[in-house]
């Protein structure tokens, strides 16, 4: 093997030395020489000795231009010399090489031994090129250009003189499209600078050297040489000094990647403007840097990439949701303060089914960002009273009640997990509720996305009222399960997918609701929709049963919510639908507009201390079906004189029929200071009973109003 590589390397430098000093008179064998430095700089090849492989093939290659060599040892330097080129990394070099061979020798075929993937893709384009006739020509003599080459030269000169930059390009890339020569394209680069292009003029350039050096012609090349000084001065540069501190810094300028290596030295530009862009860490954060440039010919600008905002600010300014907020708080050990939220609130409900209720509540909250914790906690009483269609059609007194409701949850934050428990309370003369339950979230997908899942448990009892549980209770379990996932579409849009699924366990039938039965009779011949308590007393068989629903009942229900922030409103729209084992079906559809209205001497002025106003429009549509077993009149058949046969499940509860119903309100809230805003809200319920005897509607209006307070 090293005998080998020896003989070679002599072969080659004494076949390049022989070329050298052969005398032209005595060149009539030069044919022979140019073999062997073919075949020696094959080996030179093989060894990965491109450049000294380059320099004796080029060498041949201008004698042979001088003094002459057969077409096909002129095409066997040219494809050897492709090769040295494309397998050092030009492979667009490499395909004008092919060219030349191919003109000299349209049979010419490319070396399996050196035949790369990018090799053969160079190679099939010539071939191509060359078939089209759009191929590069071979060189010619050294000096000498044709007829076409001379006057388009000789065109774009007169054209710059006018400075006519375009069509003098234009010009250019027409003729050495033809054939590539030097002096075509020293003369493209011209034109190219003169139109402020100084990238392209100086790539052009020094493909003109390229082509100079192959012909052999040291005066073009001299000439090629000042010229790029003179374009290397023209050429605005920019020199980036980057902030200590950033770490991994990736720049891109007109959102081309600068190499690493090539930050912090001169880069060059065209005049005109730029966008310099980099991003990398700084403190463990993300870190981005734009700015805009203007370049003007032979000016350099030095470039100080830094940010006057700290690392925790920055973290801020990119955190997107309250938890991103408190990873930043955690992440450079900001401790904040407890943030504490207290509300005072009474809402109210009158309707035209003489129901009126008045429900005063407080609630409390705390929450500790930098430690992950919250807890929350509140209370409401309910003061009933009602004389409804319910009441009066069996013979009733009028009902009072009081209900007393309390809730007590906190979570706490365990990485990207978060876990909540909650539990709550109600009481009343005829009803106890309790629950208890867990939930947990965490956040994925970079924080776009947020599932979460939830258990709770209630075991209630139901009474009567003035009489003690230890007579008479029905005990009611439920299992409830949330699931779903909060998604983040963007900076100002997110989406809510969840589901529910509730078991209930318990006879939940009312112990004072009555329910009237008919004959078949009265039920073929029909009572109409809102018949009055008079006409259905009169039509009504002497027995009112009490009320008797399953005992089992599985709920489901489908949630979607579309959340999105303008640049002073949030619109949130939400559907559900809603399915039990009952039969019954229902959808709700719930929209809302929260807009911040700021009065003209408030902050849209930049004045202080002024009120901010927040308007709420609330619109809803509900539509429900009614259960299996719902009848507007039911059917008791006498069995004998005094016994009749009931229908197993049966209810007066209009709740339970089929309705429409539609909400309409407007809401508003005061900012008296940032820590102090009132809020007050309107709403009125239309609902119409669409299978119902005593009534078709009802109007109902709701209020509330709270005082909230909220301090660190």
């Amino acid at each position: 093997m090293l005998a080998t590589v020896l003989a070679a390397t002599v072969l080659a430098t004494t076949a390049f030395s022989t070329v050298l000093l052969y005398a032209p008179p005595a060149y009539a064998q030069s044919n022979d020489v140019a073999r062997d430095v073919v075949t020696a700089s094959y080996e030179q090849i093989r060894r990965r000795k491109y450049d000294d492989a380059i320099n004796n093939l080029e060498g041949v290659a201008q004698l042979c231009r001088k003094d002459g060599c057969q077409a096909g040892v002129k095409a066997d330097i040219y494809m050897a010399l492709g090769i040295a080129v494309g397998l050092k990394g030009d492979t667009e070099q490499a395909r004008v090489r092919f060219e030349w061979a191919l003109g000299e020798k349209e049979a010419v075929t490319l070396d399996d031994r050196y035949a790369t993937r990018d090799l053969r893709a160079a190679f099939k384009q010539a071939q191509q090129n060359v078939a089209q006739g759009t191929a590069a020509s071979p060189p010619g003599a050294i000096g000498k250009l044709g007829e076409e080459q001379k006057q388009a030269i000789a065109t774009a000169k007169q054209q710059l003189q006018t400075k006519d930059w375009e069509g003098c390009l234009q010009t250019m890339l027409v003729s050495t499209s033809m054939a590539e020569y030097a002096a075509g394209k020293l003369m493209l680069a011209r034109c190219e600078a003169e139109g402020g292009l100084l990238l392209e003029a100086i790539r052009d350039t020094k493909s003109a050297r390229q082509l100079a050096k192959a012909n052999g012609d040291d005066a073009l090349v001299t000439d090629i040489d000042a010229y790029l000084e003179e374009l290397d001065n023209e050429t605005p540069k920019i020199v980036l000094k980057i902030q200590s501190g950033i770490r991994d810094p990736v720049v891109k300028i007109d959102n081309t990647v600068v190499p690493a290596d090539q930050v912090g030295k001169p880069i060059p530009h065209n005049p005109g403007t730029a966008v310099v862009e980099v991003s990398g860490k700084r403190g463990g954060q993300p870190y981005k840097f734009s700015q805009k440039l203007k370049f003007e010919r032979r000016e350099t600008i030095d470039l100080e990439v830094r940010s006057d905002v700290t690392p925790f600010q920055a973290c801020l300014n990119n955190a997107r949701t309250l938890d991103e907020k408190e990873d930043c708080d955690r992440l450079f050990n900001k401790k904040q303060g407890l943030n504490i939220n207290g509300s005072l609130e009474v809402f109210s409900y009158n309707d035209t089914d003489n129901t009126g209720v008045v429900s005063p509540g407080i609630s409390v909250s705390a929450v500790q960002p930098t430690d992950g914790w919250n807890i929350a906690g509140g209370a409401i009483v309910d003061l009933v009273t009602s004389a409804s269609t319910d009441i009066v059609t069996t013979a009733s007194p009028r009902y009072d009640d009081r209900r007393v409701g309390a809730n007590l949850g906190g979570g706490y934050k365990f990485g990207p997990v978060t876990a909540s428990l909650q539990g709550s309370f109600s009481y009343e003369s005829d009803y106890f509720g309790r629950t208890v339950g867990a939930s947990a979230s965490t956040d994925v997908a970079d924080k776009m996305a947020t599932p979460y899942i939830g258990y709770s448990f209630g075991f209630d009892i139901l009474g009567r009222a003035h009489t003690p549980f230890e007579i008479f209770k029905r005990n009611i379990y439920r299992h409830t399960i949330n699931a779903g996932t909060s998604i983040v579409f963007n900076a100002t849009t997110v989406g809510v997918i969840g589901g529910t699924a509730i078991i209930e366990d318990g006879d939940t039938s009312k112990p004072y609701r009555h329910v009237a039965m008919f004959s078949q009779q009265v039920v073929d011949a029909g009572l109409p929709l809102g018949a009055s308590p008079a006409l259905v007393a009169r039509a009504r068989l002497p027995l009112m049963p009490f009320e008797q629903l399953p005992i089992t009942r599985q709920r489901y229900a489908l949630l979607l919510r579309f959340i999105h922030r303008m640049e002073d409103a949030t619109v949130r729209v939400s559907e559900r639908g809603y399915y039990d084992s009952w039969g019954q079906f229902a959808s709700s559809t719930d929209a809302r507009l929260l807009w911040d209205v700021y009065s003209a001497a408030g902050e849209d002025s930049g004045g202080a201390g002024f009120p901010r106003l927040r308007i709420t429009p609330h619109v809803r549509f509900h539509i429900q079906g009614p259960v299996a077993f719902w009848r507007r009149t039911y059917v008791a058949a006498p069995t004998s004189a005094e016994a009749y046969d009931l229908p197993v499940f049966r209810s007066s509860d209009r709740e339970l029929g089929p309705l429409l119903a539609g909400t309409a309100g407007m809401g508003t809230r005061i900012g008296l200071s940032e820590a102090f805003a009132i809020s007050v809200q309107a709403e009125a319920v239309y609902t119409r009973f669409l299978d119902h005897l005593f009534m078709t509607d009802r109007v109902g209006l709701f209020t509330a109003t709270s005082l909230e307070l909220d301090f660190q």
